[in-house]
C-alpha cells in the first residue's frame, strides 16, 4: 500500500511542476517474461507489457521514478494470470558519450496478481538496466530491461523479467 501512495504521490507532483527543470515523463512497450509458475500457471508470458513513468533528477546522473507497469499475462491449461502495479525506483544515469548514456535502476514494486484463485497483492523488489540514446534535449529514446521479484504472490515468489523501448520527454 505504501508503495501504490508513494507512487502516485510522485506521478501527481511531477504532473503539477511539469514546468520545472529535471522533471521527465515516459512510456514504453515491452515483452513480458514470467519466471516462475504462479498457482499452477506458467509460461513466457504473452500480450504486450506497457511502462508509464514519471520522474525527477535530482543531480546530474542521479533521479528518482515512479510509473505503472503492465506484465501481460500467463497462460497454460490450468488458467491465466495477469499482473499489473505501481513501483519507485532510483535511476542512475552514466554519459557513455554525447547524447549516449548507460540506466541503471533499483526500487520496490507493488503488483496486483489477477489468476484462477482470484486476485492477490504482493510487495516486490526490482532492479534494471538500459541505455538511453538523446533525440533532443527534449526527447530520448531508452532500451531497458528490468527484473521483478514479488515475494508474496499467492504465496509464491514470482519472478517477471520485462524488456521495453520507449521515448522520455524531458520538462
Amino acid at each position: 500500500m505504501f508503495i501504490r501512495k508513494t507512487s502516485i504521490a510522485l506521478l501527481l507532483a511531477a504532473a503539477g511542476a511539469a514546468h520545472a527543470e529535471g522533471l521527465y515523463v515516459g512510456g514504453a512497450l515491452g515483452v513480458p517474461d514470467y519466471h516462475s509458475t504462479i498457482t499452477g500457471v506458467d509460461g513466457s508470458g504473452s500480450g504486450a507489457g506497457l511502462k508509464l513513468y514519471g520522474g525527477y533528477d535530482l543531480a546530474p546522473g542521479f533521479g528518482l521514478e515512479g510509473g505503472y507497469i503492465d506484465f501481460g499475462h500467463i497462460k497454460n491449461g490450468n488458467g491465466e494470470v495477469r499482473s499489473r502495479g505501481l513501483y519507485v525506483d532510483a535511476v542512475g544515469r552514466l554519459e557513455l558519450a554525447p547524447q549516449w548514456s548507460l540506466l541503471g535502476t533499483a526500487g520496490v514494486a507493488d503488483a496486483r496478481f489477477s489468476g484462477p484463485q482470484g486476485h492477490d497483492w504482493s510487495a516486490g523488489v526490482k532492479l534494471g538496466v538500459g541505455v538511453q540514446y538523446d533525440l533532443t534535449k527534449s526527447l530520448a529514446l531508452r532500451a531497458q530491461y528490468d527484473r521483478y521479484h514479488f515475494s508474496s504472490a499467492y504465496d509464491a515468489n514470482a519472478n517477471i523479467g520485462l524488456t521495453t523501448v520507449g521515448l522520455k520527454f524531458n520538462y
